[in-house]
C-alpha cells in the first residue's frame, strides 16, 4: 500500500547534541521550528537543494557543540531539510535522510 504523503508536512532529521539523528515531522511554522531549536532560526545551506536551521544564537549563547558538517559547525539543536527553487522547505527525501543520518550519526 502506497502512502501519500501531506504536503503541509515536512520531513526532517531533528539532530540534538549527543544523540542519534531522529526523523520528526514539521507543520513547517517558525514557531514550532524555534521551539525545536531553542530560539531563533537561522539556516545555512549544506547541499544542493539541503539545508541546516539551528539556533541563530547557539554560539554566543554557549550552546552545547552539535555537529559539524562541511566546516561549519552547529551548536544546540538542529533540523535537516530540503528546500525548493523558491527557498520553501519541503521534505526530505527518503535518500537524503538516509544520507544525513549516516552522516550525523554518532
Amino acid at each position: 500500500m502506497e502512502i501519500t504523503e501531506n504536503p503541509y508536512i515536512i520531513r526532517c532529521l531533528y539532530v540534538c547534541p549527543g544523540k542519534e539523528p531522529e526523523v520528526q515531522y514539521l507543520n513547517g511554522t517558525e514557531s514550532q521550528m524555534e521551539d525545536l531549536v531553542s530560539g531563533k532560526i537561522a539556516s545555512v545551506g549544506v547541499d544542493d537543494g539541503v539545508c541546516v536551521i539551528h539556533n541563530a544564537f547557539g554560539e554566543v549563547l554557549k550552546m552545547p557543540e552539535n555537529r559539524t558538517m562541511y566546516n561549519q559547525t552547529f551548536y544546540g539543536p538542529m533540523i535537516v531539510v530540503s528546500f525548493d527553487n523558491f527557498g520553501n522547505i519541503i521534505s526530505l527525501s527518503e535518500e537524503d535522510t538516509e544520507y544525513y543520518s549516516g552522516m550525523l550519526a554518532l
